[in-house]
């Protein structure tokens, strides 16, 4: 090893070069700062209403995983729409009900046991294309889409 870093932590690569940071225990100014934005954001996140699932009756803690119900009135979570998209379908041993995106389920038949290859079988619409909600659309807004 080369004596020239014989006192430092880091012994290898070029990380850190230039950079003129706290040190270990130290706090900066726009560390404090994110700190009071992380507080602001729980007390906006906190005035919102909680929102609970039509079929469970549970809270929803994360509404951007969140379906429709097919009502179509609140959202429901994932792995209930999940549950109840299976409950009128007959499988066969090698098929399962799978999310396939944009609001649909559909029966899956695996190819081997490897699960990577599959086929669709049926599609099962669970939220009607296009449609918006207004629990949605409160979600873009806070991620500012």
């Amino acid at each position: 090893m080369a004596d020239g870093n014989k006192d430092s932590k880091r012994r290898f690569g070029r990380r850190g070069r230039g950079r003129s940071g706290a040190r270990e225990g130290e706090r900066t100014a726009e560390a404090a700062g994110s700190e009071e934005s992380v507080d602001e954001r729980k007390s906006v996140l906190a005035d919102q209403p909680a929102v609970v699932c039509s079929i469970c009756d549970k809270q929803i803690f994360d509404l951007s995983s969140a379906l429709a119900g097919r009502d179509g009135k609140g959202p429901i979570h994932f792995d209930c729409a999940l549950a109840q998209a299976a409950v009128g379908e007959n499988l066969e041993p090698a098929e399962r009900v799978a999310y396939v995106g944009r609001g649909a389920f559909a029966v899956v038949e695996y190819r081997d046991k490897s699960m990577t290859a599959f086929t669709i079988k049926r599609r099962i619409q669970w939220e009607k294309e296009g449609e918006k909600f207004d629990w949605r659309k409160s979600i873009q807004q806070r991620f500012g889409l």
